[in-house]
């Protein structure tokens, strides 16, 4: 896939929500983005809120964002190694009819200073889109609302935030994957994200199915769901191969037969195997990258089955019929992983690394990382860097499976 030519080739973001002080969900809504987006310590890319007046500005407006000039002033140059800024405006009623977070819009809506921006601006009211121009010719995310923010049940301010936070993943998804290419017409024609569907057709169609039609019904996505997409007469192990390292996340819906399945074992086997991506540099750390699982607990209650080591620590949510828009719940929570995996791979491809270094973009389980060339049989200290944090009985764990290997976060590899 084709990136778009303006956003790097290896884009670190830090997101940037606006708000105007008045708005009634303006910082509901933000807050549950930062807790989206970075879902553990250290995970995550950084997210700031612009909302209320900054210190000693005439103008009243929210501090100036990176690369932002304002009455000669600018905002100090962030200390991490971010090269693309996310800004999502929540827009209401309010900031539409406040003449300076108008004049605001218009202005971060221009080129940046030094720094490449990307707006997705989200439309919280159907005012939002007597936006000022170029805000105005951008397609808006629009959380589904039938009525006026203030007048909001809990239970419509939930769905309300629900669709914002699907809408606002997969476009960042979209965006860090790549999944766009220039096209004279338009400013991008969209390449689908596959997601790989595994599942044992003797017990798990039920809730593979569901998802698949959700998939199709509901995003801009595309599935391999393998009953319809391997061609009568293909070699089933050549076209499972090369699916499952083709996509960028796999949905395990693991029912009471699924380990049992030689072709499920196979596809989570192939999926859960890293894979080491070249470097230019003789001297630089090594790089190796996992692209993310999520299983989907489909067992019946007090019907045994057998474990299935190649999961390792993938997350997992329990499927139920009863649970409303679960298949939402984990075609965004799978886009979630997959935009921290990629993030988390840009991170650790600009971290400064040295030839004893291995850099992996999630975080390591044994089942992971006795995969990694190096790591099992390294014949002296290696350094492994990896996101987020392991617990003290984790690294106890691997310490003690390989006693060569150093682990080290990223924030301690910065540090």
């Amino acid at each position: 896939m084709t990136r778009d030519a303006a956003v790097p080739a290896n884009p670190v973001p830090e997101v940037y929500v606006l708000w105007h002080p008045k708005c009634p969900m303006g910082e509901t809504a933000a807050r549950r983005i930062y807790d989206w987006l970075r879902p553990g310590f250290g995970l995550g890319p950084r997210v700031f809120y612009r909302c209320l007046p900054g210190p000693g500005t005439p103008s009243g407006l929210p501090l100036p964002l990176p690369g932002e000039q304002r009455d000669g002033s600018t905002a100090p140059p962030s200390d991490t190694p971010a090269n693309l800024q996310i800004v999502v405006p929540l827009i209401d009623d309010h900031m539409i009819a406040d003449a300076r977070f108008r004049y605001w819009l218009e202005s971060i809506g221009r080129p940046a200073h030094g720094i490449v921006r990307r707006i997705l601006p989200v439309a919280l009211d159907s005012t939002a889109f007597r936006a000022p121009s170029p805000i105005r010719e951008l397609n808006f995310v629009r959380p589904k609302s039938t009525r006026a923010l203030s007048e909001l049940e809990d239970s419509e301010r939930e769905a309300l935030l629900r669709s914002l936070l699907k809408q606002l993943t997969e476009a960042l998804c979209r965006l860090l994957l790549g999944a766009t290419t220039p096209s004279p017409a338009t400013d991008t024609q969209a390449l689908k994200l596959k997601v790989f569907l595994s599942h044992a057709k003797a017990d798990g169609t039920v809730p593979a199915r569901r998802i698949r039609d959700y998939i199709y019904s509901q995003t801009q996505l595309a599935a391999f769901y393998d009953e319809n997409d391997i061609p009568f007469g293909s070699t089933f192990a050549r076209v499972l191969k090369r699916e499952a390292t083709s996509t960028v996340a796999l949905i395990a819906v693991r029912s009471a037969r699924y380990a049992t399945r030689p072709w499920c074992r196979r596809e989570i086997s192939l999926f859960r195997t890293p894979s080491r991506v070249p470097s230019e540099a003789d001297d630089a750390g090594v790089f190796w990258r996992l692209n993310p699982v999520l299983v989907v607990n489909a067992l019946d209650a007090g019907v045994p089955t057998l474990g299935v080591p190649e999961l390792g620590n993938s997350p997992e949510i329990r499927w139920s019929s009863d649970v409303p828009d679960q298949e939402e719940q984990i075609v965004t929570t799978l886009l979630r992983d997959a935009m921290l995996s990629e993030f988390h791979a840009a991170v650790g491809r600009a971290i400064p690394a040295g030839p004893n270094h291995i850099i992996l973009n999630w975080l390591p389980d044994p089942t992971t990382l006795l995969r990694v060339d190096g790591v099992r049989d390294a014949p002296a200290e290696r350094t492994v860097l990896y996101p987020g944090h392991l617990s003290a009985l984790d690294l106890d764990i691997l310490w003690e499976l390989l006693p060569n290997v150093r682990l080290k976060s990223f924030e301690e590899a910065w540090s």
